[in-house]
């Protein structure tokens, strides 16, 4: 039998990590936040117990986001649903991440159409999308064969 302090130990982590969740959904959207001029100079690292890391590229940066640091708690705020989801900023200097995750390509799709389709619309459009393949002559083959 688990002890009640252990499962309250699993309890309060798994909630922090639910809470990490739902801000890092809502820093996805920086540049919505704090606008493409600070989103060049900062990137949010990470989320601690109600605290976002940001890096900066310099101190002059870091100040900025310092006296608008109550408008962005207020939209993150407003994103999240949550005024107690993320309470504090903190800036630091470092060096930015050189790969924005928003620059990176979605994984390649077969087909973009199927993009908003439903998993049963995909399957029946791939099915019938390889019984029309079985349908056709195989002109390939013939050409290989008739040596």
């Amino acid at each position: 039998m688990k002890r009640l302090s252990g499962m309250m130990g699993d309890v309060i982590k798994r909630r922090e990590v639910l809470r990490a969740a739902r801000a890092q959904r809502a820093l996805r959207d920086w540049e919505v936040i704090v606008g493409p001029l600070l989103a060049a100079r900062s990137h949010p690292d990470r989320f601690d117990q109600g605290t976002v890391w940001v890096s900066v590229t310099g101190s002059a940066w870091a100040q900025e986001l310092r006296l608008l640091e109550s408008d962005i708690l207020a939209k993150i705020a407003q994103r999240t649903g949550d005024p107690h989801l993320v309470v504090s900023l903190r800036f630091g200097v470092r060096e930015l991440p050189e790969d924005d995750p928003r620059d990176i390509p979605r994984p390649w799709v077969a087909d973009p159409e199927l993009d908003d389709l439903t998993i049963a619309e995909i399957k029946e459009r791939t099915l019938a999308k390889l019984e029309a393949q079985k349908d056709l002559p195989k002109s390939a083959d013939k050409k290989g064969s008739s040596r």
